[in-house]
């Protein structure tokens, strides 16, 4: 392999480390949001949705929100990163370092389709996102909730 196409291989590891890492930091971003939102859930309910809880509901409405965006910005990184490895991916085959795959690529990506013909279409960043504004919704109940019992 050139140098040229040495350092390529390089740089398309590191998109692909990168598109890796977005995925894991939003992982443990939903973690620390959940952990968080049953902390203040907990002390929610031992107060018996005392009117003092009050903030404590809406930031449970400020954690989901901000989920939710940073969970978007991490799948805008991600499909950044895996761009530019595609990218880097078509100038090796196009250089000759890398065996034109394609057609088998094509081939398994069908066949995998024909096994999931719903699910594949289901984008997994949906589910990140979601999940982030069901937190929000939740927050917003706990808000109506301690407004109305306080």
């Amino acid at each position: 392999m050139k140098a040229s196409e040495d350092a390529l291989l390089a740089y398309w590891k590191e998109h692909r480390e990168q598109l890796r890492q977005s995925e894991t930091q939003r992982s443990v971003l939903t973690n620390f949001v959940l952990v968080i939102v049953a902390g203040i859930s907990g002390l929610i309910v031992q107060q018996r949705f005392d009117l003092e809880t009050l903030p404590l509901s809406v930031l449970v409405v400020i954690l989901g929100l901000y989920g939710a965006l940073a969970a978007a910005k991490y799948h805008e990184r991600a499909d950044y990163h895996l761009s530019q490895a595609r990218a880097l991916t078509r100038v090796l085959r196009d250089s000759g370092a890398l065996a034109d795959s394609r057609d088998v690529l094509a081939e398994y990506r069908e066949n995998h389709q024909a096994k999931y013909p719903r699910l594949h279409r289901f984008r997994l960043n949906w589910l990140w996102t979601g999940l982030h504004l069901g937190i929000a919704v939740y927050g917003v109940v706990l808000v109506v909730v301690t407004g109305a019992t306080g």
